[in-house]
């Protein structure tokens, strides 16, 4: 799973900025960068778990930087 995917697990955009206290472009350029950063992984794990989406976890968020540079190299 991606960071793209984990973001996509909320039901809009929106709901996703509103959730992380962001500006709706701040959370449409994490999406298209495919990238949270670190300082927003808490909130993020947080709100999913406010909101009953299964599946968000720091080791989650972590694993998928992992894989990006996997890939990258």
């Amino acid at each position: 799973m991606t960071h793209s995917d984990l973001i996509d697990l909320w039901p809009s955009l929106s709901a996703f900025a509103d959730d992380l206290g962001v500006a709706y472009g701040t959370a449409k350029a994490m999406r298209r960068r495919g990238s949270i950063p670190p300082e927003y992984w808490l909130r993020v794990v947080d709100a999913a778990a406010e909101n009953k989406i299964s599946g968000v976890s720091l080791e989650v968020l972590a694993i998928a930087v992992a894989r990006d540079r996997e890939a990258a190299e």
